[in-house]
């Protein structure tokens, strides 16, 4: 019940400073807007615990079969999630390139608006203990080894005791952060919010960014159902089918604002439009929290609107790829939670696109609001890729069977 309130709350934490933000004194403006920043700080802070103990619970998860099930299914995802960012780069490239050239502030206006903005009541910085990069890399050795231990090793064995106690104060460690972060949010985008509204942003984003939130929708469901008409082989019928039986995990997604609340549905839909009822259960569950093409085509395509908007310029491939690259691996921290999409994608917007402060609150303002709508690509993205590895799987048997027929023989 709660995920289908917070969306609400974070609709009218938003709302509230856009229309009463102006009878604030501008000593409380700086006051929530202080609050917003250290909950920023607070948030990039822990972030690092955080990433590892996702990154490392997940693919510990994902290691319960073989290893080449694994070599499958991890670059299978990866690649899925690294195409659809560059796809959303080439959609952004054309969209604000072209239709949306009017959306550049001009320097005369960024400089008024940083002469009149507010000045935040009170500040602070945290140290970066580790980076986010090491987090990441050690969470996913320490992931994969420990799955490919569990697996060759009995339950009931000291190792296997062990892992499961440090999964499991991992994952209290990761349920109180969340416990905490998520009441903080709505105060997160007020601040946020009265501090675009001081700086005259709300008319702009508002005018601005609902042709962008459009576009996404358009795009996001076009791209799928052209994957599902493909995967149907061109029989229209077939690819309609797929989508009948993709709709009820669809909607549960788009209700609750979580993959995984959707995840027995999801498994089913897969199983229906599978030839192998076990294929879906097992790349289904593997990929409900890392494999999301609703964040990766809304997050670097409002990006990149964002970059534009603030007169910061459209990035290069260069620098793209190396967003894209940690944007990916990012995918497999993410916690399936209302805005958890957007959560450990704050530092590499700072870090790699040059995002300030205004522009990390004004992105996670707008994915909050649009998150069931990324859910539901998200979950009809992962009903693709079930389809997809159903086609791949008798491939890898295949092969399977061949090295076992060579070794009898030898």
């Amino acid at each position: 019940m709660r995920n289908f309130v917070m969306p609400f709350v974070f609709l009218l934490a938003l709302l509230s400073a856009m229309l009463f933000g102006d009878l604030l004194p501008e000593t409380v403006e700086a006051f929530f807007y202080a609050v917003s920043l250290a909950i920023k700080e607070g948030l990039i802070f822990a972030l690092p615990v955080v990433i590892f103990s996702l990154v490392s619970t997940s693919l510990c998860k994902v290691s319960f079969g073989s290893v080449k099930l694994l070599i499958v299914i991890i670059p299978l995802i990866c690649c899925s999630n690294f195409l659809n960012t560059l796809i959303s780069y080439g959609m952004g490239w054309l969209y604000l390139g072209g239709i949306s050239c009017a959306m550049v502030v001009p320097a005369k206006t960024s400089v008024s608006i940083v002469s009149t903005s507010i000045v935040p009541l009170f500040s602070f910085s945290l140290p970066s203990l580790i980076s986010n990069e090491f987090a990441l890399s050690f969470g996913i050795i320490f992931g994969f080894v420990s799955g490919l231990l569990s697996s060759n090793t009995s339950s009931s064995s000291g190792l296997a005791v062990c892992q499961q106690k440090i999964f499991a104060v991992l994952q209290i460690l990761v349920g109180y952060f969340f416990k905490v972060l998520l009441p903080l949010m709505p105060l997160f985008i007020f601040g946020t919010a009265l501090k675009l509204k001081h700086d005259e942003m709300i008319s702009k984003i508002l005018s601005e960014y609902l042709p962008i939130m459009i576009a996404f929708l358009l795009f996001a469901s076009g791209y799928i159902l052209l994957q599902l008409f493909l995967l149907s082989n061109g029989k229209w019928r077939v690819g309609i089918g797929y989508l009948q039986n993709l709709l009820p995990p669809i909607v549960t997604g788009f209700g609750s604002m979580s993959s995984a609340a959707a995840l027995p549905l999801s498994i089913k839909a897969a199983e229906q439009n599978s030839t192998n009822p076990n294929n879906a259960r097992i790349i289904v569950p593997c990929s409900v929290n890392i494999h999301l093409v609703g964040d990766c085509f809304f997050i670097p395509f409002v990006a990149l609107s964002i970059l534009t908007t603030f007169g910061e310029g459209f990035p290069d491939v260069a620098m793209y790829l190396k967003f894209s690259i940690h944007f990916v691996l990012a995918k497999f921290a993410v916690a399936a939670v209302p805005g958890g999409g957007i959560l450990v994608m704050l530092p590499i917007l700072q870090k790699h696109l040059g995002f300030s402060s205004d522009m990390l609150g004004l992105i996670t303002a707008q994915y909050v609001l649009f998150d069931s709508f990324i859910t539901g690509c998200n979950v009809a993205g992962n009903g693709s890729l079930a389809i997809l590895f159903d086609r791949i799987a008798p491939l890898l048997e295949k092969m399977t069977y061949a090295e076992k027929l060579s070794k009898n023989s030898s």
